[in-house]
This record gives C-alpha cells, structure tokens and sequence, in this order.
C-alpha cells in the first residue's frame, strides 16, 4: 500500500484508537460495518449528480478500502496482492462481461486464464 496512503489511514485510525495493533482479529461485525460503510460510499458515487461529489465519494470509499486493508492486517502484502491481479487482468480481453450486465466496456477472461494466486500472501 502506498506510504501515503498508509501513514493518513494509520493517523486516522490512532486518533480514533483504533488499529491493528490493538485488534488483531479482524471480527464478522467489523467486517459487516466495512462492507455496509463502502456500499454507502458507492451508493453516493451513483447518486452523484457533480463531479465534486463523486470524486468526494470515490475518495471517501477509498479511505474504507485502505483503512479496511490496515485493520486486517495486511498493508504489508497489499502492494504485490494488487501486481499480480492487475498481471491477471491484462490476460483479459475487451468485451462484455455478463456477470455485470454485459457492458461493452467490461472485460471477459480468455479460455486460458489464470487468476492470481495470491494464496502465499495471507
């Protein structure tokens, strides 16, 4: 995860005392919270009708995306998690994907793919 990023969500967490240090395990009902407070963030982001308030959204679920990342523990694998997804996802190919709606946009996996193995990193 980028220093920035990283050293902002630390801040925030500690002036909230809240941390991974203070709670290694990662509990169902934190992770419910996360999940519903990202799906809040998207919410926003589609209901945006100014580019002030989707980049104020896409942010916002960016501080729940990072901050979830450090409350599990795994900033330090994070960075190399998202190499080798992204390596995965240059396998894809353009096309509609009709798991999200079959957007023309959206990429579709080759018959050959592989998914990232990311097994080593947790």
């Amino acid at each position: 995860m980028s220093t920035i990023y990283q050293s902002l969500v630390k801040g925030m967490h500690q002036k909230f005392g809240i941390s991974y240090e203070d709670l290694p395990n990662f509990t169902e009902e934190e992770r419910i919270f996360r999940i519903a407070a990202m799906q809040e963030e998207l919410d926003e982001y589609e209901a945006s009708l100014e580019r002030v308030d989707e980049l104020d959204a896409l942010v916002d679920l960016a501080v729940f995306l990072f901050g979830t990342v450090e409350r599990m523990g795994l900033e330090s694998v994070f960075e190399e998690a998202y190499r080798r997804v992204m390596a995965s996802n240059l396998q894809k190919e353009l096309g509609p994907n009709n798991k999200r709606g079959g957007f023309s946009l959206d990429l579709q996996k080759p018959a050959d793919f592989k998914s990232a193995d990311l097994t080593d990193l947790v």
